[in-house]
């Protein structure tokens, strides 16, 4: 066996979240007759699951943690020396800075030098109301505002490994990759209103893709017509959460759009990766976690909202020239994406004409690559890249050797906690707030 398949298989755990969500067998009526798809025993909906800690003292970590951050800035003013005076504009007096007014809060960006306030909330402090929203029949109260990064160490994701907004995401994943088995994209019933709103949202981005063309430039990868189409993207994104919740949950989108919009690149170095990917991710499961949507979306969640996600993702990869972020992707299993390869393979669990090595006939990868996303994603490499795809993606290459999807999907699961989740260089991107809270 190849080294890279040995490091597959070595990253697998025996974690029973992961082993449950992944060993349902597919039920069978009788032995020579095929039965229908049936769907696995349901699972609690991750955000059903009540947190470890209460909401109130999730806001308390959180501003004591802004406040250490802040006491700890090289560029933090000595609180034992008086505050410094400004000349006033009129008769040479000076004035002292006012103190923040009572209810008031520091914005959590004046912690973190690297992150930058949203232009319309710009200010020493804002102030953030308390909100109280039912979940499930469950009153829960947020502090909704921009949300901030909050990973610079391995200490801090050691904590983020052990705290609720891991578990959340985690959970969220796993549930959906539950929905996903034996199931294909686009079989699924009527959508929600809730999902069908969030693909409203996708689709009109991916309209404003036709409205920026990329520009000529010298250069093969990186059009910079990309940064006009994110310019675009951020002025609108806001209004387009917004519009997008009901009535109750608008106060939430100046803490949810961030995550959207983040999920659809960088603007500066021009690519995209894993790193974005998770950040839709997280933008899901907040909205799951503030009673978006229900249970029962979990299916269209993983196979039509996704499946809009991935086909805005592939456009502004195609478009715009877009850089992978990071070296070959995770592992080389693909340029810029993980989640449809760990749901892809769910969706084949059992499956009677598609076996791991069906990746090598490319009549069958075109046959199903607009039903299944694993098939969907070889697609997409041997359409971009040259060569086998033993050369540019060995690691896809190897797990084509393994005997079941069920293995192939129990190793893709624990990869991406170990290998996405699990990585500084990956999660020091992770943006932290009410909903999803900061380690």
């Amino acid at each position: 066996q190849s080294p890279s398949l040995n490091r597959f298989k070595s990253i697998e755990t025996s974690s029973p979240r992961i082993s449950a969500s992944v060993e349902t067998k597919r039920p069978r009526e009788t032995e020579n007759e095929t039965a229908p798809m049936a769907a696995p025993p349901p699972m609690a909906a991750p955000w059903a699951a009540k947190p470890d800690s209460s909401t109130e003292d999730q806001q308390k970590l959180l501003q004591e943690k802004l406040a250490r951050a802040r006491a700890m800035k090289p560029s933090a003013v000595d609180s034992s020396k008086p505050a410094p005076e400004s000349p006033s504009k009129e008769g040479g007096e000076t004035l002292k800075s006012p103190p923040p007014s009572p209810g008031l809060v520091v914005a959590p960006w004046a912690a973190d030098a690297e992150a930058e306030p949203p232009k319309m909330l710009l200010g020493a402090a804002v102030e953030v109301p308390l909100t109280t929203i039912s979940v499930g029949g469950e009153s829960k109260q947020f502090r909704f505002q921009p949300p901030f990064k909050a990973i610079t160490s391995q200490e801090d994701m050691q904590r983020f490994k052990e705290g609720q907004a891991f578990a959340s995401v985690r959970d969220f994943l796993l549930s959906l990759n539950d929905a996903c088995k034996y199931k294909k994209i686009g079989s699924q019933p009527a959508l929600s209103p809730a999902c069908s709103s969030v693909i409203k949202v996708l689709q009109t981005l991916s309209g404003w893709v036709d409205e920026v063309p990329p520009i000529q430039q010298p250069m093969r990868y990186g059009n910079k017509a990309f940064r006009d189409w994110f310019d675009k993207a951020e002025a609108g994104m806001h209004t387009l959460v917004e519009e997008m919740l009901p009535e109750q949950l608008r106060p939430a989108s100046v803490e949810i759009a961030p995550y959207l919009l983040h999920s659809l690149g960088n603007k500066t170095r021009i690519d995209y990766g894993t790193g974005h990917e998770n950040c839709f991710i997280c933008f899901l499961t907040a909205l799951a976690q503030i009673g978006f949507f229900v249970a029962e979306d979990a299916e269209s969640l993983a196979l039509a909202v996704f499946w809009e996600y991935l086909r805005l993702a592939r456009k502004l990869q195609l478009q715009y020239k877009l850089e992978p972020a990071g070296s070959h992707g995770c592992w080389s299993l693909d340029d810029y994406q993980f989640v449809p390869f760990m749901w892809g393979s769910a969706q084949l669990i059992d499956h009677d004409a598609l076996k791991p090595s069906s990746i090598h006939d490319d009549g069958l990868v075109a046959a199903y690559a607009k039903e299944f996303y694993y098939m969907h994603c070889v697609e997409f490499i041997k359409e971009v890249k040259s060569g086998h795809i033993s050369e540019n993606s060995p690691m896809i290459n190897d797990i084509s050797g393994l005997p079941s999807w069920s293995k192939v999907n129990k190793g893709m699961c624990s990869m991406y906690f170990a290998e996405v989740m699990g990585k500084l260089p990956v999660m020091q991107h992770t943006f932290f707030g009410s909903i999803l809270p900061p380690p």
